[in-house]
């Protein structure tokens, strides 16, 4: 039994990549266009998972690495994703050299981090003065799963409270840890877009290897997930479409 999250997102990387990927995609490509990218230069996304963001940043000269704790997800990286070298890593502990890239991308992967001033000051630490960052994160919390999930979470004990940020407290975590020029922009529109109700129970299949449900009996999970599925919108070609809204950041090293 998995242990540790990136045990868990390694042994669930195959599921991940059919039901969360396509829907974070586009996200990804968000926050690689707002890190603003200039021919030539040397990108770091961390936490690259299924490498969508790597994917994105490829191009005009760009040597482009990505990072990831998970070898399953480095995998489908790997095999996917031409022309990024990937390399299995902590991202709170960077194996790179002080100010040795450009710019970090993020996409979703902070929401992860046990401690995250911490992290953002190790992503800061290997940007040389004036490089950039740009991440996302899942927020605020009126605009993910517990929207709609909320009175459910509750019954079944299942505590979602204090993972995702507002704008403000984003926007504290980066000037904390030493970022300047902060700015972070909401988008209420991203969903996790699921087919079908399949795609929904696999979705739901990686979700249980969390720690908050990590004890359920499959008994449990079958009818924690019978009752999300019965709340879930739909739209009108008849998919599962959950609330997941992105909250982006970008920031500055200072120069000196």
């Amino acid at each position: 039994m998995p242990t540790t999250p990136a045990e868990r997102f390694s042994e669930t990387a195959a599921g991940y990549a059919a039901t969360m990927a396509p829907s974070l995609r586009p996200i990804a490509q968000a926050v690689v266009r707002r890190a603003r990218l200039q021919p030539g230069e040397r990108v770091l996304d961390v936490g690259t998972g299924t490498g969508s963001a790597a994917a994105a940043a490829r191009g005009e000269g760009r040597e482009v690495v990505g990072v990831d704790a998970a070898p399953g997800m480095l995998e489908i990286a790997r095999r996917e994703v031409a022309g990024v070298r990937f390399e299995e890593m902590d991202f709170a502990a960077l194996r790179f050299e002080d100010a040795s890239v450009d710019v970090v991308v993020a996409a979703h992967s902070l929401l992860f981090a046990a401690d995250q001033p911490a992290v953002l000051a190790e992503w800061l630490r290997v940007t040389r003065p004036g490089g950039r960052l740009s991440l996302s994160v899942p927020g605020p919390s009126e605009l993910t799963p517990s929207a709609i999930y909320g009175e459910i979470y509750e019954r079944w004990g299942v505590d979602t409270g204090g993972r995702y940020p507002a704008r403000e407290s984003l926007a504290d975590l980066g000037r904390v840890a030493g970022w300047t020029d902060v700015e972070t922009v909401a988008d209420p529109s991203t969903a996790i877009v699921l087919p079908d109700e399949a795609a929904f129970r696999r979705w739901r299949d990686i979700g249980s290897r969390g720690t908050a449900t990590a004890d359920f009996t499959p008994e449990q999970h079958r009818a924690l997930t019978d009752e999300m599925l019965a709340v879930t919108p739909r739209a009108a070609n008849g998919a599962f479409r959950i609330p997941f809204g992105a909250l982006y950041l970008t920031a500055r090293r200072p120069a000196r």
